[in-house]
């Protein structure tokens, strides 16, 4: 069932505009440096304009998307208040979404707190995420967007729609940032990326941790 939402344009993408959105803006602001923030935003972003362009998503909790990719990174950063020793961070940043949405957004029922849940922790897992419900696909799909920009497959995202977006949210030195995170997770909590995209992606850069 699709339910009417308010909504605003910014750099020409048409967004859901409610209040947990909007807080859960605010939280992500306040629990991340700019570069930070402005990758949960544009993944955000780049979901939704992935969803305008493909019919079977019509129906898609827009709100759970939104929320999802706002909180999707909010412990990637080893030193964060929601990092634990011993979950990977896609787990703590799922733990937390879900816990700041039962106190912030009580609208919110069990299956909606499940699927930000699964959207989160599965983020970075595309051979699952993919065959999750709509919401986790698309919140997976956003998020490797802003990594891939043009180049995501399928030609969802074209170059002047990628860079109406970094022009509004810049990427401010995007790729060597997210390297030296993801550099100190595989150093303080190596026991959480032996198998997953932390390590993968130092590897494939060749760097020393």
């Amino acid at each position: 069932m699709t339910t009417t939402h308010e909504t605003r344009v910014f750099a020409g993408v048409t967004l859901i505009d409610t209040p947990v959105v909007r807080e859960a803006l605010e939280f992500a602001r306040a629990h991340h440096d700019p570069m930070s923030f402005h990758h949960v935003y544009r993944s955000w972003i780049f979901g939704a304009l992935i969803a305008s362009k493909i019919p079977a998503y019509e129906s898609v909790d827009l709100e759970v998307h939104a929320v999802s990719a706002i909180l999707h990174d909010l412990a990637w950063d080893y030193d964060s208040v929601f990092a634990t020793k011993d979950k990977r961070f896609e787990v703590d940043s799922a733990n937390a979404a879900r816990e700041y949405l039962k106190r912030e957004a009580p609208g919110f029922n069990q299956r909606q707190l499940q699927m930000v849940w699964d959207s989160i922790a599965l983020h970075t897992t595309s051979s699952i995420a993919q065959h999750k419900e709509m919401e986790v696909a698309l919140c997976h799909m956003g998020i490797t967007a802003d990594f891939l920009g043009s180049g995501l497959p399928g030609g969802l995202i074209t170059k002047e729609e990628h860079s109406a977006v970094v022009k509004e949210l810049p990427l401010l030195e995007f790729k060597d940032s997210v390297i030296k995170l993801l550099c100190a997770l595989c150093k303080h909590k190596p026991e959480t990326t032996y198998d997953n995209f932390s390590r993968l992606t130092v590897v494939s850069n060749n760097v020393m941790v």
